[in-house]
């Protein structure tokens, strides 16, 4: 894996706590994928297995809102450099309860869940951070999605 991912992956909220050598195992699971503009990184209601540390460029993650006249979709966040997205794949295999798609050219680390499993039973350490760690993005994630629903509550009534 060259340094720059490398250097990528030490500065996301996936590996704190994480020492070089922990990190260095989970590089050797992750794969570079790149998007142009306006390609799916993976789409609503679909299976999905892995998660996506964007290394360059920007995601939308958006829902589809099929009842609404005025709009299509509702852009949830933008995910840069250094972000991750489709993490609820690694915590309960559900199907994606949102679309991601490439703003611009992305270059993107792929985490496979079957591989992060792997390494979390045989090394239960790195196991525990790195879950640890993605409750922590999921726990900030509800609490902005609380406050958003809090003020559309407050504004709409």
């Amino acid at each position: 894996m060259v340094e720059d991912h490398l250097d990528m992956l030490r500065q996301t909220a996936f590996s704190v706590g994480l020492t070089d050598e922990e990190i260095g195992v989970i590089s050797l699971i992750c794969h570079v994928r790149r998007y142009g503009k306006g390609d799916e990184l993976f789409s609503e209601a679909s299976h999905g297995s892995e998660l996506f540390i964007i290394c360059k460029g920007r995601v939308a993650v958006e829902v589809a809102l099929p009842n609404r006249p005025d709009k299509r979709s509702e852009r949830l966040a933008t995910a840069a450099s250094g972000m991750i997205v489709g993490e609820l794949a690694l915590v309960d295999g559900s199907p994606r309860s949102a679309r991601a798609y490439a703003m611009e050219d992305v270059e993107a680390l792929e985490i496979r869940s079957d591989e992060i499993h792997q390494i979390m039973s045989a090394h239960p350490r790195i196991g525990y951070l790195v879950m640890k760690n993605l409750a922590t993005v999921l726990a900030s994630r509800l609490r902005n999605t609380n406050l958003w629903l809090r003020n559309e509550l407050l504004w709409s009534r």
